[in-house]
């Protein structure tokens, strides 16, 4: 039922300021990036003290992308040609993500307080009767809603779970989003109109401890972790929309 792997995207979060577009930052991150065609650029970010300039990476297809803020790393992977790109699987995400992490960290060691893991799915193009059934089988409208069928809408729910990061308990937040969207994607180098049901799952570190206590041994299980809970989702909420 999941047709498009639309995008991934994970955020560690700790002090990142000397990670900043300077020339020898520059200079490190090109020669170990040397085989991943990444771009040099520059982010912007308001602080107290104004607008600061920082550091991006990003590939020439604007499908990789690492953005250095003050206080956080964002990496993501967005497909941006569906259909003739050679996007690659979560679990490989996963693997790249590792690597990159491990160049980043051997020449400015961090510990992290928070991490998160995001992907983004589109089902399969479906007839407006299979969307009002999967609306209906995730809301319970009333009034106008329910007497008119909407064409946009989104499902949004969050938990939290106990699990064992590198033999540490964890407080994680879980959120679920089912959303109907419209709009234009590229898709086959060309762009297309689009209506679809969008899964999106944001697995993610409890905000209110703020240890510093990620290192590596850490990220690596907490990926482990959270893609076996995103797995999970994935494959309820497939079934769910399915009958």
């Amino acid at each position: 039922m999941i047709d498009i792997n639309l995008k991934y995207h994970t955020a560690l979060f700790g002090p990142m300021d000397d990670i900043s577009p300077k020339p020898e930052v520059l200079k490190y991150f090109i020669n170990a990036f040397a085989d991943k065609d990444f771009i040099p650029t520059t982010i912007q970010e308001l602080s107290p003290a104004g607008v600061k300039n920082l550091l991006a990476l990003k590939t020439s297809d604007n499908v990789w992308s690492i953005e250095f803020g003050s206080k956080r790393i964002d990496i993501s992977k967005t497909d941006q040609n569906i259909g003739n790109s050679n996007f690659g699987s979560k679990q490989e995400f996963i693997e790249e993500v590792r690597d990159v992490i491990k160049i980043i960290f051997a020449k400015y060691p961090k510990k992290l307080n928070r991490i998160s893991f995001v992907t983004h799915y589109l089902l399969e193009e479906m007839s407006e009767q299979e969307m009002n059934d999967v609306f209906n089988h995730l809301i319970i409208p009333v009034g106008l809603h329910k007497e008119q069928n909407p064409f946009e809408w989104n499902s949004r729910i969050v938990s939290r779970i106990n699990k064992e990061i590198n033999q540490k308990e964890e407080l994680l937040n879980v959120i679920t989003e089912v959303n109907r969207i419209r709009g234009k994607l590229k898709i086959e180098s060309k762009q297309k109109q689009i209506d679809r049901v969008q899964l999106k799952f944001d697995i993610n570190t409890f905000q209110g401890n703020t240890e510093y206590r990620f290192d590596n041994e850490e990220i690596e299980s907490f990926y482990a972790v959270s893609n076996e809970v995103e797995g999970s989702l994935v494959n309820s909420y497939i079934a769910l929309l399915s009958t």
